[in-house]
């Protein structure tokens, strides 16, 4: 009997995105499913058997992005695929077209909380960031009715489409990466960043905490690691770093395959994720930080309610105000001048995540979900994804 089809669709991420690819995709291809892949591309890695990867050129700007939805709706056609899944809130429509051209079933894979995402994007002018929340629930509502299943990945997510067929998959880290912690540490005091690199991000506070740092540890270091958002941001924080001379202290390293992102936080000393308070933070899981705990680094991250509950229930780093600078830098260098408190919590939050908040259980219920959508027959589940 042949597999089951299955097409992603994504216009915004990139082909081995870590959620979509490395974690979905894989997942389903090792439960039996025949996966096409279409995608941006992406030099950090190549498609493994069972998935068939179709790479689209950047787009040049947000506009041709938009536009380049009939293509894709195109070439998803030619795969004739049981399901179709939607990675971004702009393939709506194309989720809509795939339903009427094909009468497949559709899938549409919520990353966030899109409104509240919206009510803070910079780039639109404030009128329009107060109606575009509004405009895309309108849209949504309106495709949602030629949509046959809904995946989440955040808990709360799921009381916008409590009337529909939906399911939450949280994004929590590939337990097979595991094994990268044992990497040897950096000779220097090394703080890291994995991830999009933007001001909302905590870009500018991780610039601010190394230059408080710099007189107590004359050598450490903040590595960046993962492609920046906003290139107005890039430039503001260049001119920052000459201005602070802390051109030997920050290091960027671009987007990097997966594994080295694992190999890269396994080898620092601590693990940062200082983003802003913003709405579409304060009900969303931090991915990155389950990742960092899973490499055995003890994190320092915003004290968000969510968040702070998981790293005292781990009892893994800390949850600070980023807004209170000089405290960041004190629990930092807490840190830093103590690797057996270092060891204590990192081995902590490496346990919690094993134990509690890994991808296993969340792909398993992926495999379900679209075999019941297909009507697969059960063979069982994959292990990992």
């Amino acid at each position: 009997m042949a597999a089951t089809r299955l097409c992603i669709l994504s216009s915004v991420h990139p082909a081995f995105d870590a959620r979509i690819y490395q974690k979905e995709a894989r997942t389903l291809a090792r439960a039996g499913f025949d996966i096409a892949l279409i995608a941006r591309a992406d030099p950090t890695g190549s498609a493994e058997e069972g998935i068939e990867l179709v790479a689209l050129a950047p787009p040049r700007n947000r506009l041709r992005r938009m536009l380049g939805t009939l293509r894709m709706v195109g070439l998803a056609r030619r795969y004739r695929a049981a399901v179709y899944t939607v990675h971004d809130p702009e393939l709506l429509p194309a989720a809509v077209l795939l339903k009427l051209l094909t009468w497949k079933k559709v899938v549409y894979d919520v990353h966030e909380d899109v409104p509240a995402h919206l009510r803070t994007r910079e780039w639109l002018p404030a009128p329009v960031r107060l109606l575009m929340p509004l405009l895309y629930r309108l849209v949504e509502r309106l495709c949602l009715f030629f949509i046959d299943g809904i995946v989440v990945s955040e808990d709360a997510n799921l009381r916008y489409y409590r009337k529909r067929r939906a399911v939450i998959v949280r994004n929590y880290p590939l337990a097979i990466y595991a094994d990268l912690a044992d990497q040897p540490k950096t000779e220097r005091p090394t703080l890291i960043y994995a991830g999009n690199i933007t001001a909302l991000r905590g870009l500018f506070g991780m610039l601010e905490l190394v230059r408080r740092l710099k007189p107590t540890f004359p050598n450490v270091l903040l590595r960046l690691v993962g492609a920046v958002g906003v290139a107005a941001e890039e430039e503001k924080a260049r001119d920052l770093i000459s201005e602070w001379e802390l051109d030997d202290h920050v290091e960027w390293t671009g987007r990097v395959s997966l594994p080295e992102v694992h190999r890269q936080v396994a080898a620092a000393d601590v693990c940062l994720a200082l983003l802003q308070p913003d709405p579409n933070h304060l009900q969303s899981l931090p991915t990155k930080m389950f990742e960092y705990m899973m490499m055995g680094v003890p994190v320092v991250v915003t004290d968000i309610p969510l968040w702070r509950g998981i790293v005292e229930e781990a009892q893994c780093g800390y949850a600070v105000d980023v807004a209170d600078a000089a405290e960041v830098c004190r629990l930092v260098t807490s840190l830093l001048q103590d690797e057996a408190l270092r060891h204590k919590l990192g081995q902590s939050g490496r346990q919690a995540v094993l134990e509690r908040y890994n991808w296993d259980a969340e792909g398993q219920t992926l495999v379900r979900f679209y075999r019941t959508l297909t009507g697969s027959a059960e063979s069982g589940l994959a292990r990992y994804g």
